[in-house]
């Protein structure tokens, strides 16, 4: 408890995530266990970023950041060929936008920001709601943390020891899942509001064109995904394929990227990397001091005094998940609490790697949620409102979520059925 205590408080002073996590380290390690040699973090800190598997982490940041060039237009064009013909459809083009998007960045952020700033002044131009379009814009960007290649389940994977290959095939269903409900959400609410008017006729041609120019960019996941599956490469492997073929396509076949945009998208992704690589590195002695002190099984005795249901111990889990999720950092979030819980989800039952999904899913949720909703405030800026105005639309977007995140949780085979099939 008292390592908690102190990394909340270094938290609430406002360190830094990474920091904060290897000082309340080193203080427990000096208050409870007495003087002990630097050396004994240091080298837990190089074995935790000491892993093959990790590699992939840079790599698919790059490969999100050239991606950036030329995708965004053609998938927004594919999207709306797709649903913009409907009453309501705008709706429908800004989730399946951000989730391709997302699939392919990696990063929420980034595709609330480049997708965000094209569909949102769209749907306000056409009556929608801001507050509506930001939600759903914000939703569907966090979807990219479930659908792969993910980055999150790559940190997921490292620190659960659980097949990386297995966590992507897993991500497909539940994230695809989570997307067609959003879109049945937005569109239904945007008809019932009368948004975006009566909408236009489908275009069969427009949809072959837009299907055309976006194939390229589609075919990334695809081609990672059907890489992992048939043992071609490895997910390692496939994040170095996904950087040569987007750089591919960005330099060469869509001419949009520049030789200084390639050294800004080196650098942001190296800055972003070098991040998350010290959380994990930090969290590599948090993680040891954990399982000496054995906390993980001090909170399994907890869940199991509170109640012998599984059914009721996998919902407490889940909103622990999304409590910390809502308050912190998605990557710490993982590495933190991925120790903690996996030996828990396994004394219950649960597949690490259905496990994984859930937790994924779980802290998207908490990614849209107030305080720390980064997606969120993003998207209001985007709306030029304030993120309060968003609060009535982004709860029912919430709801959805949790929805699909309750049928992933009963009905493990949506997210275990692919990686069982190829298994």
């Amino acid at each position: 408890m008292l390592l908690f205590i102190f990394l909340g408080i270094l938290l609430i002073l406002g360190m830094p995530v990474g920091f904060a996590i290897g000082i309340a380290s080193m203080l427990f390690l000096f208050l409870v266990e007495g003087p002990l040699s630097p050396n004994v973090i240091a080298l837990r800190m190089i074995s935790g970023v000491d892993s093959f598997p990790l590699l992939a982490l840079p790599l698919f940041m790059l490969a999100g950041e050239l991606m950036k060039y030329g995708t965004t237009p053609r998938l927004m064009r594919l999207a709306n060929a797709l649903f913009g013909f409907m009453r309501g459809g705008l709706a429908g083009v800004a989730v399946a936008s951000t989730a391709f998007f997302g699939s392919i960045s990696g990063s929420g952020v980034a595709t609330v920001a480049a997708v965000g700033s094209i569909v949102q002044p769209e749907m306000t131009r056409k009556g929608y709601g801001k507050g509506f379009s930001a939600s759903l814009v914000a939703g569907g960007g966090v979807l990219g943390m479930v659908i792969p290649p993910s980055m999150a389940m790559v940190v997921y994977g490292v620190s659960a020891g659980v097949s990386i290959g297995a966590l992507f095939l897993a991500g497909i269903l539940p994230g695809l899942l989570t997307a067609v409900m959003l879109i049945i959400y937005g569109v239904c609410i945007s008809r019932r509001r009368n948004y975006g008017g009566q909408g236009g006729g489908f275009e069969l041609r427009e949809l072959g064109i837009s299907a055309r120019k976006a194939v390229l960019p589609l075919l990334l996941p695809i081609i990672i995904l059907g890489g992992v599956m048939t043992g071609i490469f490895t997910p390692t492997e496939s994040a170095v394929v996904a950087v040569v073929y987007a750089f591919i396509l960005a330099f060469i076949v869509y001419r949009e990227l520049k030789l200084k945009d390639l050294v800004g998208a080196v650098t942001s992704s190296a800055i972003t990397s070098a991040v998350i690589l010290f959380i994990i590195a930090t969290a590599n002695p948090f993680g040891w001091i954990m399982a000496i002190e054995q906390i993980p099984n001090a909170l399994s005795d907890l869940l199991s005094n509170l109640t012998d249901n599984h059914i009721l111990q996998l919902i407490l889990i889940s909103l622990m998940l999304l409590i910390m999720g809502t308050f912190m950092e998605t990557i710490a979030t993982i590495i933190i609490m991925t120790p903690i819980l996996v030996p828990i989800a396994l004394s219950i039952g649960l597949n690490p790697v259905h496990f994984g999904v859930l937790m994924m899913m779980n802290l998207a949720i908490g990614g849209v949620t107030p305080p720390l909703a980064v997606g969120l405030f993003t998207a209001a800026k985007i709306s030029a409102i304030r993120i309060e105005e968003t609060f009535p639309d982004v709860l029912y977007v919430l709801l959805v979520m949790i929805a699909a995140y309750a049928l992933v949780l009963f009905i493990p085979s949506i997210a275990m059925f692919i990686p069982e099939y190829f298994s």
